[in-house]
């Protein structure tokens, strides 16, 4: 067992599960553990949040206060498809790594893998991925704390497969079809994935499955190639049908393996809204899902 573990990097999408991973790695007293750095939320430390996820930011930032407000560097919306990290992103990144061995989720960082790897290269990072229908439809319902009745989720589910727009409960929408398309779109290129104009009338769920590969090429692409045999391509679905066996890989590559970890929190993934729905094949393919990409995600035989 290595005396000093390597840091562990989470990178995904919102809405992937990425809390629940970071929760597991938490248990494990070797580490510090941070949920979202980059979240623009922890301008009000040292107060908590409703999840109580923000213990250790808490204790770096009782620990100095001032230094902590002239370091933090959030990722605004704009910047989470921009290749790199300012300078500042860089100096406030490795301040809450100095500490020691970290576990940390990030998910404003696509196409940012080549810029935590300068800092952390041998670091494991984890791609935490959801099934592509999960992922849109968790974007295409408001979650609870936006809509306490469910008044909202059951107008917006009726619509989910049909509707254009109203999927901006996590910020989405302004990546994939307003404000910051044209950033995500010059992004996305590179692995060719391209969304439809913002003019376009199209489905919220292909735009939002359009999203979702364009991220999961982007770093499945750049994980293998520079963290090698210490990057893990993971599925949310995986982490909930076998937790402690997917942890305890991910932690057996960063040096860290341990007694099994308390799983019994982790509950079966959502298959999402309607996932055996032949639109959303259609949607995929205008979306630029591959015949193999698609066989993968959503079974053999689906195009015929």
């Amino acid at each position: 067992m290595s005396e000093t573990p390597r840091h562990i990097a989470v990178v995904a999408l919102r809405r992937s599960g990425t809390t629940a991973l970071w929760n597991l790695f938490r248990q494990d007293a070797r580490y510090t553990c941070y949920d979202e750095p980059f979240s623009h939320l922890l301008h009000d430390l040292p107060v908590d949040n409703v999840k109580r996820t923000r213990a250790e930011f808490i204790a770096l930032y009782n620990r100095d206060p001032d230094r902590f407000r002239s370091l933090y560097a959030p990722i605004p919306r704009g910047e989470e498809t921009v290749r790199g990290l300012s300078e500042k992103q860089v100096e406030y990144l490795e301040y809450f790594l100095e500490g020691g061995p970290t576990a940390f989720d990030v998910t404003r960082c696509m196409g940012k893998i080549p810029a935590i790897h300068a800092i952390i290269p041998d670091a494991v990072l984890v791609h935490l991925y959801r099934h592509p229908v999960a992922f849109a439809s968790s974007h295409l319902l408001p979650s609870d704390r936006f809509d306490p009745l469910g008044l909202r989720k059951r107008r917006n589910r009726s619509t989910a497969l049909t509707r254009s727009g109203r999927f901006n409960g996590w910020g989405m929408e302004e990546l994939l079809r307003t404000k910051w398309i044209d950033t995500t779109n010059t992004l996305f290129a590179e692995v060719g994935v391209q969304l439809p104009p913002k003019s376009a009338r199209v489905p919220a769920a292909q735009r939002l499955l359009g999203g979702w590969l364009g991220a999961y090429r982007l770093a499945e692409r750049e994980g293998r190639a520079l963290y090698g045999s210490r990057f893990v391509s993971l599925s949310f679905e995986d982490v909930c049908r076998d937790a402690a066996r997917n942890v305890a890989t991910i932690r057996s590559l960063a040096g860290a393996p341990s007694e099994a970890l308390d799983v019994s929190k982790i509950r079966p993934a959502s298959a999402g809204i309607s996932p055996t729905d032949p639109r959303w094949i259609a949607m995929a393919r205008a979306a630029g899902f591959t015949a193999k990409e698609r066989e993968q995600f959503f079974g053999a035989g689906v195009d015929t």
